[in-house]
């Protein structure tokens, strides 16, 4: 990059002058000469020097030439020198007028021409006159447009709708800018829209305009002069510039989507200080209904037919909703309904063609209905966001506006995930009943019922009963006879099943009476048919004794009311109504008479109790069957026959019950008759004495027979008054008169008046109502009528309590029907009838009574009417009513009901619509997927013809078929033979891809790619072809868009195989158009942001060397938006591995440098190529920072320090760049660069003295700006940080204070913003958590290089406002990641800082803040439950590692891990994953849990983490099997423990916890950490890459210790140890490596390769001794196993010759071998057994370290070396096994006593240190407990040794001990007794005194130990045998053991607790008794 600024270019005035040169030749080199400087400074906005008056000036005079040469490029200079900033020297030197005249002139020159684009612009440049000038000045919103209008003859309509634009904008479509652009950026705005007239070159300049459109904020576009207004106002040209205007739309919108959600984010906020009067912008929702409105003025003439254009309109709807989607703003009503106003045009296209030939109909259909599709889901869309969007919808309207959709079956079912979202939609739009679920009912039931159409779906018997109720609701529009045949089949077939099954008995009853009640009088035939045949066979069966259902009974079917099918009531009421409607046939009507007549023709048959069972079926039906039997004399005959007295076999109740029917038959002979038969059973009934005679006075025959006919009949409307709408107002005399009626003793007349009062009374329907609720009143009526027809009773009370019965009866259906079934009531009323015939009112009142008990199931009553349910005529009936048929509601007519309303609300009534809609809904259910639907397979089915698919339909959903359809285009663009008609192929292809996106199948998909390939494989060769070439580039950019594979993989496998592809040609061509340039460069881009796989190959790197040296090409012939273009491609390839060198890198990069700065603004314009470069040159530094190997990266810093400060200097001038992104980038790339040159910048840093305060200081000013991009503000802290190490310590603490940095901290922190998406309104200034992250990395930077300085931050506000910032995390509701990650990465990073040397700040501050440590594990499970948060976990370790050194918060974690037990093991056992081997993250991870582990074995069991996670029960999966770092173990209880541990109802005792005795039912948290810890000790110790030779990695150790302390805690650990087989690893790792060949002998290898070398063997060989050490320290870690030891005592043999290399090893496997020991007899015997090849025992090697560590000199006043004591401590241990004493014996140990213990010691003897001898005596003592080390020796020595000792002092009680194990062998004794010195010490010691109380002596001793030794060794040695007992009687000795013995007894003889505390007191007084009672024997 050069440093020196170009010189600005100038026109000279001689150069301008020959501009008017006579010769012609000169005049044009002039002007070529002057046009390409003047043009390519302004594009460029560089400065140049000349006269702009004398410029224009030669420009004019250019005219007066003849003739004109390239009139139009002159004029076009001219315009663009008035709308240069060099205008204003002309407008104040030449006046408007004269100007003017100048430009009149000029046009008359000009006249002749008759050019348009001359008149264009000499129009163009009055208009910019008047600007210019001020002259006539119109509005600002007009004239932002008028500037650039457009001629008339094209463009009148675009000038119209121009001004209806802004005619139509109103106040409220503003809003206040967002951001705003300065006057430079308007100023270039209005010159790209400022475009050509002629459409080549608008066409041109629209590419332009796309190109140049980022470097702007799209809302500029919405601003003047509004450039996507203009763009709108374009689209209404004809000159077919509309797809380069669409692409330019589109493209705006993209940019808009993206602004909308950059600004969202809060990395892009920053604090606003523009004033409330800032600019306004047109609101994006504004814009977005006025780019709507257009396109779909545009696309209605378009929408039956196909051309370029509408791919790109639908392209921009789908764009528009996506735009509102990504606003969040609902979608405004007018644009809805714009779209559904299309969407019912085309569909009601699509469902009106018709024709029978395949062919025309797809011709006619496939367009419409594809953009009928496209618009489909669009509408879907828009409905859907306004759900989300517009709390205030209408969801009525927005439910009818998308009901087309519904209804459009074809597309549902062609598109079934856009079903799927309908429904959704649906749902959400429904509160209440929907009418969509009578459709969605209806559906159901059509499936059903096709269902039983197909053999393999089809329903038999109990199941299709089920399942009759939704066949049955389509079952009359279907009219199929094959669904009746199996709907009665099913009947038929379940008969057996019906006793048993009640439930399907019901069912099977409402199915028939459904069939019988059919409408369709052709379907009801065919099951009067079916009944026929069921019923006759089952009655043939009764007459032939044959059996009609196998395994059934015929009398039991009848009982249960089975003849033929199932019989109801209410059936058999349905089959007699039918024999009398017109519209039944004769033949059916006699059937239906017939089927009760067969039921009353079983009389004959049947038994008499068998017949009463089946005569109540007819009971309900008799007053219709006699109503019938009127005009039918058969059926009479047969219902006389029944109730025949003589013959019947009915009960006589109902036998009378039947003869009163006839009483109101029409015919007298019938009515005498039965009137006759009435009688004649009055007078034979039981107790007829009781009552009055009904034959006095007539006798029977002589009866008339006219009893119950009324005529004319009794007015209803007469019994009952009209009532008002009060209460009942005689309330009170209804009590009255009920009360008397209560009474027994009333007088008859009294009792008469009463009734006859309370039979006025119930006149009034509400006295009734009251009268029904008392409690005795019908029992009261019931008694007046009993005892007014008793004998000896007054008769006069008969009639009115007749009257009031019948009213009563009107009144309560219920009692109606309880006296209906009364038969007593029945006798009353007939007694009545024939004692008083005469009486004309009683026998009114008894008939009607009568009446109403025999028709109750047929009458409804109401105060004013009486209402009978069928027409019974021509019975004469007593009393007036009215006929209403009731309708019972069948699954028939409720589906009939469903479908008229369905076609209401769906169809509008339309019914051809609605026939059409289930045609292709058969269709789909028949053939279920779409591609198989044809003619054939619909009109097989038995349906009606209406429902079957016709040929328009098929063609339908074949065009609905967009994969087959798309098919069909490729083999069209196959069979092209002209370039239109493929280009036209081409855009149809393009409208299918609008809805099918990447959808694709992938035969389609890789057809599509073929196509594509075929054609842009070659470079065009002639105009036609590069159209072609154009439209399939076009294409593929949609493809690849899209993310279709093929299209992907097949561009990126072609590019790289293919080096003479066009595109490569294309790309090295330096002419090539600028449109055919941007659509490969969209090609390239979309592939490489898309590609599926990274290729390994160097494609990536030539492929970029390539386009940089085009880009400097296109550079250097200033063809800037060919370089713009290239830049895009190659932001996007230096993203790839390129495999450069780090010299190429930095060549590049510095390339690209000077590239930036040769285009360097300061405003908007150009950031594009700003943000491209430095892009471009950040993926160029991140290559060169990670590049491999990291020392070959310093060798590419320059060495030159000037270099390296040029180039900071200018990305520190593009910090301060007007465009938001260019100053992100610039930071980052100074970041970069800052690294790469690392120590250089130190000396660089001072030659930045043009900054104020230095870089430094400017990194955080901008910093703390909070007017300034959160993002920027992030990476200038970041670059700070950077710079801190670089400038010291003691001048960025400087900084600090001058900026009051930790102020400005804390105060930021009261507004964070912890979201990453900003508020729709923000009220003051806010503060990112990035930003907070800076604030807080600085302060830990800051103590890093200064520790000291922590003090001081600690004392500060900040650090309490921090833990605030913690305290904000809710445990709920998840974080957002930048808060998390500021807590988790900051924050705890900075707390973990203050651990070293300001801890206890830690333990006052957070770690007794409890709110605080609970934030801390919802910070874990935040972090946990991210997808890679490695680096923020270990600063959680961190804390934790902090919180388990402080007891308080280690109290506080054990405590919650009872609750939270799964968050923990997340929180360990994510560390523990192999992928993750030898990471920081690991590392820490294991230290963690090592502490753990220790604090386990330091603390009591029950209060310790290791405690509560073994009580935690998980299921566990196989641990080497883990996928993306997550741990697969699924917690049984989440957040909670096992239930048998943390039950609260559960007893807490000890039989409910764990123990490791009993059976593992569930794995526990142990064992799952024991495993992860196995698996990484496997990745390290059993992998081929284990070599000694290394040292340990440091994941190595920590490994093995956390396996070493968790084994030694954790019994269950131990358990999973033994399982896995651990140590049997550890020993076959060891035995690996001591038969290395290439290490053999430690001492031969040591001297070949010296000491130093051996340390890596050593230090592998610790890592391992000392996890075993650490795993035997514990009394759980038994060896049992005989091999296991054996194998170990000879890798601990074989590996000796390594200790004396290593004290601390010798040590360490010393100390293994005593824990071993300890614990396992197994072990003392191996180590005590000579291995095989050896020469010594490892008992040996024990005993030659204890000796020569007892030996060896020290030095003095040095801390004793005690290293011999684990060596006599295995020697000890091996003292339990007989060949461990074999062994010692033979080694004559206590020889060593001669040394340390010498019985006359001097000065020449070894010193040895008290530790030291009391090992040894501790040894001898075990040793001398066995016969092997018994035998008496050193005698003296010892006697010496306790004699100089103290009292109690524990080598004088180890010495006695070993004199009492001498004592117990019997070859001991005579040299013991003899021994005068012995004796003298035992008396001596039983002589001392001991305390016997507080107050005792004070000199005594305080336990009888020393005394109870003595006297066990003289019980052992005088207490057996004549001679050793007087030996001791004869002796002083003697008299002391019986007055202490005395003493003894006495003491507790007296005071029983005397010697309670003293220790032996009670030993030492059993073993005197003892030895007495053996002296007495």
């Amino acid at each position: 990059m050069s440093t020196k600024q170009s010189p600005a270019l100038q026109l000279a005035e001689g150069q301008l002058t020959k501009l008017t040169s006579e010769s012609e030749e000169i005049r044009m080199r002039a002007l070529d000469q002057i046009e390409t400087r003047f043009i390519r400074c302004l594009q460029l906005g560089e400065p140049i020097q000349f006269k702009p008056v004398l410029l224009l000036k030669q420009l004019i005079r250019w005219f007066g030439y003849t003739p004109p040469l390239v009139p139009d490029r002159v004029l076009a200079m001219i315009m663009e020198l008035l709308r240069s900033e060099y205008a204003e020297a002309v407008i104040r030197k030449i006046p408007y007028e004269r100007f003017k005249a100048e430009l009149q002139k000029v046009r008359r020159v000009l006249h002749k021409q008759e050019s348009k684009r001359v008149s264009e612009l000499l129009d163009d440049m009055n208009l910019l006159l008047l600007e210019k000038y001020n002259i006539d000045r119109v509005t600002p919103s007009v004239s932002s447009l008028s500037s650039n209008d457009i001629p008339s003859q094209a463009t009148e309509s675009a000038d119209s709708s121009s001004n209806q634009i802004y005619d139509n904008l109103k106040p409220e479509d503003y809003e206040p800018s967002w951001s705003h652009p300065c006057l430079d950026d308007v100023a270039t705005m209005k010159s790209m829209i400022d475009l050509p007239r002629n459409s080549v070159e608008l066409q041109l300049q629209l590419t332009e305009l796309i190109i140049r459109m980022g470097d702007y904020p799209t809302e500029y576009f919405l601003q003047p002069p509004f450039v996507f207004l203009h763009l709108v106002q374009l689209q209404t040209m004809t000159d077919g510039s509309l797809i380069h205007v669409n692409r330019a739309l589109i493209a705006c919108l993209r940019l808009l989507q993206q602004r909308i959600l950059l600004r969202r984010n809060t990395l892009s906020y920053a604090d606003r200080f523009d004033p409330p009067s800032r600019p306004k912008q047109v609101k994006v929702v504004s814009a977005l209904v006025i780019l709507l409105e257009n396109c779909m003025k545009l696309i209605r003439p378009l929408l039956f037919s196909c051309t370029n254009d509408n791919w790109h309109i639908m392209e921009l709807i789908v764009e528009i909703v996506r735009t509102h989607d990504v606003l969040s703003s609902k979608i405004p009503l007018v644009s809805i309904t714009l779209i559904a106003d299309a969407v019912k045009s085309l569909l009601a296209y699509c469902n009106s063609v018709e024709g029978s030939c395949m062919t025309q109909l797809m011709d006619s259909l496939r367009i419409p209905r594809l953009q009928s599709l496209i618009l489909n889901g669009v509408l879907h869309d828009m409905v859907a966001l306004n759900i989300n969007y517009d709390k205030r919808m209408d969801r009525r309207q927005a439910k009818a506006l998308i009901q087309p959709i519904v209804l459009d079956s074809a597309y549902l079912s062609g598109m079934p995930e856009r079903m799927k979202s309908l429904n959704t939609l649906i749902s959400s739009l429904d509160s209440g009943p929907s009418p969509d679920e009578e459709l969605i009912k209806l559906k159901r039931a059509y499936s059903v019922a096709l269902n039983q159409l197909h053999p393999n779906t089809e329903l038999t018997g109990s199941l299709l009963i089920q399942k009759y109720r939704q066949v049955c609701l389509v079952l009359v529009q279907l009219g199929s006879e094959t669904l009746v045949k199996q709907l009665f089949g099913a009947v038929v077939k379940c008969i057996p099943f019906y006793a048993g099954n009640l439930k399907l008995r019901k069912d099977a009853d409402e199915l028939l009476y459904t069939l019988v009640d059919l409408p369709a009088l052709k379907l009801r035939s065919l099951i009067y048919r079916l009944m026929i045949k069921s019923t006759v066979a089952h009655f043939h069966s009764f007459m032939n004794k044959t059996v009609y259902m196998t395994g059934c009974s015929n009398v039991d079917l009848i009982r249960q009311h089975i003849l033929g099918v199932p019989l109801t009531p209410l059936l058999l009421r349905r089959m007699i109504i039918q024999s009398s409607e017109a519209n039944t046939s004769e033949r059916m009507q006699q059937w239906c008479l017939d089927y009760p007549i067969m039921i009353m023709k079983l009389n004959a048959i049947l038994a008499p109790q068998d017949f009463s069972v089946v005569f109540p079926l007819l009971l309900p039906v008799l007053p219709l069957l006699i109503s019938r039997s009127v005009t039918h004399k058969i059926l009479h005959n047969v219902i006389w026959n029944v109730l025949e007295p003589d013959s019947s076999r009915l009960d006589p109740q109902l036998m009378l019950r039947g003869y009163v029917y006839f009483m109101f038959h029409p015919d007298g002979e019938v009515r005498s008759e039965a009137t006759t038969t009435i009688a004649y059973v009055l007078q034979c009934q039981e107790q007829t004495n009781r009552y009055l005679p009904t034959a006095s006075n007539v006798p029977v025959e002589h009866i008339a027979n006219d009893l119950c006919i009324i005529q004319p009949p009794f007015c209803y409307r007469s019994i009952f008054i009209k009532c008002s709408d009060e209460r009942f107002q005689g309330q009170r005399s209804l009590d009255a008169l009920f009360r008397l009626l209560q009474a027994k003793d009333i007088k008859s007349n009294i009792r008469k008046s009463t009734m006859t009062q309370l039979n006025v009374l119930l006149r009034n329907w509400r006295a009734c109502e009251e009268f029904s609720t008392k409690e005795d009143g019908y029992r009261l009526i019931m008694e007046s009528l009993h005892n007014a027809l008793k004998k000896g009773n007054d008769t006069d009370i008969l009639l009115p309590t007749v009257s009031i019965l019948m009213k009563l009866l009107f009144n309560d259906d219920e009692f109606r029907l309880e006296v209906a079934n009364t038969f007593g009531v029945y006798t009353l009323l007939l007694r009545a009838l024939f004692l008083f015939p005469h009486l004309e009112q009683l026998r009114q009142d008894v008939s009607i009574c009568l009446f109403q008990m025999l028709f109750q199931n047929c009458i409804t009553s109401t105060e004013d009417k009486l209402v009978l349910n069928a027409n019974m005529e021509p019975l004469i009936l007593p009393v007036t009513y009215e006929i209403e048929h009731k309708v019972i509601p069948t699954a028939v007519t409720e589906g009939l009901e469903l479908q008229q309303n369905v076609e209401a609300t769906h169809f509008g009534r339309d019914r051809a619509k609605a026939a059409q809609h289930w045609r292709l809904y058969m269709a789909y259910r028949v053939c279920q997927v779409p591609s198989s639907i044809t003619l054939e397979s619909v009109s097989a089915l038995d349906i009606r013809e209406s429902l079957k698919i016709k040929m328009a339909d098929l063609a339908l959903v074949r065009s609905s078929d967009l994969n087959e359809q798309l098919s069909c285009q490729f083999i069209a663009a196959e069979n092209c033979s002209k370039h239109e008609d493929l280009q036209k192929t081409v855009s149809a292809i393009q409208l299918f891809l609008v809805v099918l996106r990447n959808s694709l199948s992938d035969t389609v998909a890789e057809n599509l790619w073929k196509l594509i390939h075929k054609y842009i494989r070659l470079a065009p060769g002639n105009e036609a072809d590069d159209k072609v070439y154009k439209s399939m580039l076009d294409l593929c950019v949609t493809c690849i868009r899209f993310s279709q594979p093929h299209a992907i993989n097949g561009l990126s496998y072609a590019l790289e195989t293919d080096h003479h592809h066009s595109f490569q040609l294309l790309l090295h061509d330096s002419q090539i158009s600028l449109d055919k340039l941007f659509l490969i460069c969209q090609c390239m881009m979309q592939l490489l942001s898309n590609e599926l796989s990274d290729d390994s190959m160097n494609w990536y790197g030539k492929f970029f060397m390539q386009l940089s040296a085009v880009a400097k090409t296109h550079f250097e012939l200033r063809q800037l938006q060919h370089v713009r273009c290239i830049l895009c491609m190659l932001r996007f390839v230096s993203e790839r591995n390129l495999k450069f060198s780090n010299a190429q890198l930095m060549s590049y990069s510095q390339h690209f440098i000077q590239l930036s700065s040769n285009l360097r603004t300061s405003t908007q314009t150009g950031s594009e190529w700003q943000r491209d470069c430095l892009y471009i040159i950040c993926q160029l530094q991140i290559h060169l920072i990670y590049q491999e190997p990291k020392a070959s990266s310093k060798a590419s810093i320059p060495n030159d320090v000037g270099a390296s400060y040029k180039v900071l200097r200018y990305f520190l001038t593009l910090c301060g760049h007007g465009d938001s992104e260019v100053r992100a980038l610039s930071w980052v790339s100074l970041a970069n660069w800052i690294t790469i040159c690392g120590s250089q910048v130190a000396e660089i840093l001072p030659r930045l003295d043009f900054l104020p305060g230095g870089l430094p200081a400017c990194c955080l000013t901008t910093l703390t700006d909070a007017h300034e991009m959160m993002l920027i503000r992030e990476l200038a802290g970041r670059v700070f940080i950077l710079l801190m190490p670089l400038i010291g310590a003691e001048s960025s603490l400087e900084l600090l204070r001058k900026h009051d940095l930790l102020k400005t901290a804390y105060n930021s922190l009261k507004a964070i913003h912890d979201t990453p998406w900003m508020f729709k309104k923000i009220v003051g200034e806010r503060h990112s958590c990035e930003v907070i992250s800076c604030y807080v990395a600085i302060c830990t930077k800051m103590v890093a290089m200064k520790p000291e300085w922590c003090a001081a931050l600690c004392g500060h506000s900040l650090m309490s406002g921090l833990s605030d910032v913690m305290k904000k995390l809710k445990s709920q509701a998840s974080c957002s990641i930048p808060l998390v990650e500021l807590c988790a990465s900051q924050i705890c990073e900075l707390y973990s800082m203050c651990y070293t040397n300001n801890f206890e700040f830690l333990k006052m501050t957070i770690c007794r803040d409890s709110v605080f440590l609970q934030n801390y594990l919802t910070l874990i499970n935040d972090v946990l439950s991210l997808e890679c948060p490695e680096y923020m976990v270990i600063p959680l370790l961190k804390m934790f590692l902090i919180f388990c050194t402080d007891s308080n918060s280690n109290s506080f974690l054990i405590e919650q891990i009872k609750n939270k037990p799964s968050l923990f093991m997340d929180f360990f056992l994510f560390g523990l994953h192999v992928k993750l081997i030898n990471s920081p993250f690991q590392r820490f991870t294991l230290s963690a849990l090592s502490l753990v582990f220790t604090k386990a074995q330091l603390a009591a069991y029950d209060i310790s983490m290791l405690s509560e996670l073994e009580k935690f029960e998980l299921a566990f999966s196989d641990p080497d099997i883990a996928k993306d770092g997550k741990q697969e173990f699924e917690s049984k209880k989440k957040q909670s423990v096992s239930q048998c541990i943390y039950d609260e109802s559960s007893d807490n005792s000890d039989d409910n916890k764990q123990r490791p005795n009993h059976a593992i039912q569930a794995t526990n948290a142990a064992i799952i950490i024991f495993h992860r810890l196995d698996q990484l000790f496997d990745r390290y110790y059993l992998s081929k890459a284990l070599n000694f030779l290394e040292l340990p990695a440091v994941g190595q150790v920590q490994v093995c210790e956390a396996l070493g302390e968790l084994l030694k805690a954790s019994t269950w650990a131990v358990k999973a140890a033994g399982e896995s087989k651990l140590l049997g690893k550890v020993v076959h790792i060891l035995d690996d490596f001591l038969n290395d060949e290439k290490i053999g002998n430690a001492a031969v290898y040591v001297k070949r390769v010296g000491p130093h070398k051996a340390q890596s063997i050593i230090s592998n060989l610790l890592v391992l001794i000392n996890m075993l050490s650490q795993w035997h320290s514990s009394p759980n870690s038994e060896i049992i196993q005989t091999s296991m030891a054996a194998n170990i005592a000879k890798i601990l043999i074989r590996i000796w010759p390594w200790l004396s290399h290593s004290y601390h090893l010798k040590k360490v496997t010393v100390q293994l071998i005593m824990f071993l020991t300890e614990h396992s007899f197994e072990m003392c015997k191996q180590i005590s057994l000579l291995q095989s090849g050896h020469a010594q025992s490892l008992l040996h090697l024990m005993a030659r370290v204890a000796d020569f560590e007892t030996t060896k000199k020290e030095i003095p006043n040095k801390e004793p070396s005690l290293n011999m004591v684990p060596a006599l401590r295995v020697m000890v241990n091996c003292c339990c096994c007989t060949e461990g004493r074999l062994s010692l014996s033979k080694m004559n140990l206590l020889d060593m006593f001669d040394t340390i213990l010498p019985a006359n010691p001097c000065s020449t003897h070894l010193k040895v240190r008290p530790p030291v001898l009391i090992a040894w005596l501790g040894f001898w003592e075990v040793f001398s407990r066995y016969d092997v080390g018994g035998k008496a020796c050193h005698l003296q020595s010892l006697i010496n040794t306790i004699r100089r000792s103290p009292p109690l002092s524990h080598k004088r009680i180890l010495c006695l001990r070993i004199l009492r194990n001498m004592c117990f062998f019997n070859g001991n004794r005579p040299r013991l007794v003899e021994l005068a010195d012995f004796i003298n010490l035992l008396r001596d010691i039983l002589e001392q005194r001991v305390q016997k109380a507080p107050t005792s002596e004070k000199n005594g001793l305080n336990s009888f130990e020393e005394h109870r030794l003595a006297v066990l060794m003289l019980w052992k040695l005088f207490g057996f045998g004549a001679k050793y007992k007087g030996m001791l009687r004869g002796t002083k000795l003697f008299k002391l053991l019986i007055g202490l013995r005395v003493e003894m007894s006495v003491v507790f003889s007296e005071e029983e607790n005397k010697y309670a505390g003293v220790p032996y007191a009670n030993d030492l007084a059993k073993l005197l008794e003892k030895l007495m009672e053996s002296m007495r024997q």
